[in-house]
């Protein structure tokens, strides 16, 4: 019986060392990266009402531009986790504020009372 389980226990250890501790690996690396890009779009967030974005930004610790952490750990784990999120659909990237609209006249609602059809009453008869 021992002779039958061998094959099985080394096929096992081999499957082990060369899919799963690999997988493991990239999705350790995966969520590390994830953890990154949050810690990153967190310090945008808080300072979005700033005077000085950039300076507030790098305060914590990040870069306004790419490549957004001055060190390269965080930054080779970073990219991987956008490369893969990107690729699973998500979005890194703060979107730029949008302009800000000024409405035109066509826009405006139109008045009530110009809406109205004024009612034409029959002008009074003339007694005479």
């Amino acid at each position: 019986m021992n002779e039958k389980i061998e094959p099985l226990i080394r096929l096992a250890k081999k499957l082990l060392l060369l899919f799963i501790l690999p997988l493991v690996l990239v999705i350790f690396a995966f969520i590390l990266g994830e953890q990154f890009e949050v810690g990153r779009l967190a310090a945008i967030a808080s300072c979005e009402g700033s005077m000085n974005n950039n300076a507030c930004i790098r305060s914590k610790g990040y870069l306004s531009n790419a490549p957004h952490y001055p060190d390269l750990t965080r930054r080779y784990f970073g990219g991987f986790a956008r490369m893969i999120g990107g690729d699973l659909g998500a979005s890194y990237y703060v979107a730029p504020p949008p302009p800000v609209a000024v409405p035109k006249a066509s826009d405006a609602p139109p008045d009530e009372d110009a809406e109205e059809v004024e009612e034409k009453k029959p002008a009074p008869p003339n007694k005479k």
